[in-house]
């Protein structure tokens, strides 16, 4: 079993600091990046595997006595730990919850229904859950019995560490797998006179049929997507229209590149790009209006530049590991 050493309150502040101490917070999230998460958490681990977060859940209830707060990272870690919660109680620590990703609902299924109840009943003692998107928030109150103000919109961060406006390159960018629509983007950059890159992974493109002017990569080493990312353009993230969300990383890892962004008007993007301000937002399942989006930043120099600036300035600003840090540590103390 991982390792925890009790450790006493923060006492600075740093430049991302509210100027009072931080709770002590034991989780198995890492954010190295930023100084005030690193004072303030304590990080355990036992792996990403099923008994893994049964390993993690158990420690965190063994530990949690030096802390202030739990804070999970991942639905089995989280769910792991809310079902011990449930047994032997929860200490009087406020348990916050990130990254619990909905699979879709079926309420015909009866597996289903059951895996709701469950996932409801190890729940009920989150005080706090972290979406990505304000669109979720009424879902996961829902989904999860949790009272609406529980659950909290935190704008998610750049992996980037350091944004940098990079030149045009000689091609559009597509990338990433999850409700990712390659059909539709297929169909909008079909017999169009521009090279095109895409990053997915094999099951997503595995019916489709590549048009001649797309050059397909499946499931590379990141080093490679990021230097093609860096090639590009500009960046267009294709998403089916669902409630749950989704693309936020893509579209952040493209505005730090500095690459306007093209991308389907749905719930995991509309708190992230604004429409002609720092990227344009089409609506999804629609090649005519995807096409006439990507030909605009095919041929208008001025526009890719303005919608590059607008986004790695939004970044800077509202998207780094020190605001998210900041945040969810403000969020942690408030619980």
């Amino acid at each position: 079993m991982p390792k925890v050493d009790a450790h006493s309150k923060s006492t600075f502040p740093t430049e991302d600091s509210p100027g009072r101490p931080d709770p002590r917070v034991i989780s198995n999230s890492s954010m190295w990046q930023s100084e005030r998460w690193n004072l303030a958490v304590k990080k355990v681990s036992a792996g990403d595997s099923f008994a893994g977060a049964i390993r993690l859940a158990w420690q965190l209830v063994r530990e949690r006595r030096h802390y202030d707060a739990v804070y999970t990272v991942g639905v089995r870690q989280a769910q792991m730990y809310g079902l011990l919660c449930a047994i032997v109680g929860t200490g009087n620590k406020p348990h916050i919850a990130a990254e619990i990703l909905l699979d879709e609902v079926q309420p015909n299924r009866l597996a289903w229904k059951i895996k709701r109840t469950f996932r409801r009943a190890v729940s009920r003692n989150i005080a706090r859950m972290i979406v990505f998107s304000d669109g979720e928030r009424e879902l996961y109150s829902r989904e999860l019995h949790l009272p609406l103000e529980r659950v909290v919109f935190v704008p998610f961060h750049t992996n980037i560490l350091e944004s940098q406006l990079t030149s045009l390159g000689a091609y559009g960018f597509a990338a990433g797998r999850s409700l990712r629509d390659y059909e539709t983007l297929f169909a909008a950059v079909e017999n169009l006179d521009f090279p095109f890159v895409v990053v997915a992974d094999s099951a997503s493109v595995a019916h489709l049929c590549r048009p001649s002017n797309v050059e397909l990569h499946c499931d590379i080493p990141r080093a490679q997507y990021l230097k093609l990312l860096e090639g590009a353009r500009f960046v267009v993230v294709p998403l089916k229209a669902d409630y749950r969300s989704t693309g936020q990383v893509v579209v952040l890892e493209a505005e730090s590149f500095g690459k306007p962004v093209v991308a389907s008007d749905v719930v995991g993007t509309r708190d992230y790009l604004s429409h002609d301000v720092n990227g344009l937002l089409v609506a999804p399942g629609n090649p005519e209006a995807l096409r006439a989006a990507i030909q605009a930043l095919m041929t208008d120099d001025a526009m890719c530049r303005r919608l590059a600036a607008a986004g790695i300035e939004r970044v800077k600003k509202n998207h780094t590991f020190s605001v998210f840090a900041a945040k969810c540590l403000d969020i942690i103390a408030e619980a």
